[in-house]
């Protein structure tokens, strides 16, 4: 059978060095790539060789501490893996880019980029030398996002009253997802109206926003707020409906959905309701994100909705967070 080639840059914990075995979800590159029958792992590489060893030791591959491009002639790989820190994902794109071998299909992590004259030499490399740049904003390969996303554009609970999410750890670094998660769910573009507040996050020069917000064309309200990762962490979503409330909860593993009903006072009330959407023992997001590189390999899969053009909106709001800040 035939099998595509992967190599992971970045050996940390998105990569999967501490990811467990027992554990039933899959979250890390790694693992995804290791327990897919497709697939083999033939590399990793880290500017930590230490760090890399331990990964290449894990999951029974190969180590490098050569400049990785050298490695990319020599082992060829259909998908690359960014797993680095966020400030180097331009880079070492751009990087892999312009050489003179390129991968089928880029895996990178998020955010994308820094700015937009970066995001627009990606998105130009990538079409000049036909690969796939694949950003890993999670929900959009989860089953239950997807699904949920399938019944808000049937209209299924009726228009979009309001929006709250929170987030943690940094605007860039984890606010881009709950930016992604709403701008995928609701086929939109988040714009923002007012800085409400600011604080420390555990990334260096990415503090935590909190931004009242509009969707561009609902016009429905939207609260994006954080809490202190040195609490706890927290993402999650509250979403009114003119029929029906949805809450997103536990980073995604659990929904809530209360229906609108008429009680026998002729009160307008919200009742717990069962929603069947997606099944609770579902493949996890990276899990599914791999088999859709997989059947784009194969021939099938487009990854339309998941490349890096379709990320545009949310890469937008979070420039102009950025700039509201500053």
């Amino acid at each position: 059978m035939l099998k595509y080639k992967a190599f992971i840059i970045g050996c940390g914990k998105i990569a999967g060095l501490y990811d467990d075995f027992d554990d039933n979800q899959i979250y890390s590159h790694a693992r995804a790539y290791f327990e897919n029958h497709k697939i083999d792992l033939v590399g990793c590489y880290d500017s930590n060789f230490d760090r890399s060893s331990q990964l290449a030791e894990k999951f029974e591959t190969s180590s490098y501490d050569e400049n990785y491009l050298e490695a990319f002639n020599i082992i060829k790989p259909d998908i690359v893996s960014i797993c680095t820190p966020d400030v180097s994902h331009f880079e070492i794109v751009e990087s892999i880019l312009i050489s003179s071998y390129v991968p089928k299909i880029i895996f990178l992590e998020k955010p994308a980029c820094d700015n937009l004259a970066q995001f627009k030499t990606l998105i130009n490399l990538s079409n000049l030398k036909s690969v796939k740049v694949v950003v890993n904003h999670s929900r959009r390969f989860d089953e239950l996002h997807k699904s949920l996303k399938h019944k808000i554009q049937g209209n299924f609970f009726g228009k979009l009253i309001s929006a709250n999410a929170i987030y943690y750890g940094g605007w860039k670094h984890n606010g881009v997802h709950a930016v992604d998660t709403l701008n995928f769910l609701f086929d939109d573009e988040l714009e923002i109206e007012q800085l409400i507040n600011t604080n420390d996050s555990f990334y260096d020069n990415d503090p935590n926003f909190d931004f009242k917000c509009r969707f561009k064309s609902n016009k429905s309200c939207v609260n994006l707020t954080t809490v202190n990762e040195e609490y706890y962490q927290l993402f999650e979503f509250d979403l009114k409906f003119e029929n029906a409330r949805i809450r997103i909860e536990d980073f995604g593993n659990r929904l809530s959905y209360e229906k609108k009903t008429v009680n026998n006072m002729n009160e307008k009330v919200l009742v717990k309701s069962e929603l069947f959407i997606a099944s609770d023992l579902r493949s996890s997001a990276m899990q599914s994100a791999v088999k859709e590189l997989v059947d784009n390999l194969d021939g099938g899969s487009s990854l339309d909705g998941c490349l890096l053009k379709d990320i545009a909106k949310t890469m937008n709001t979070i420039w102009e967070g950025k700039r509201w800040a500053e």
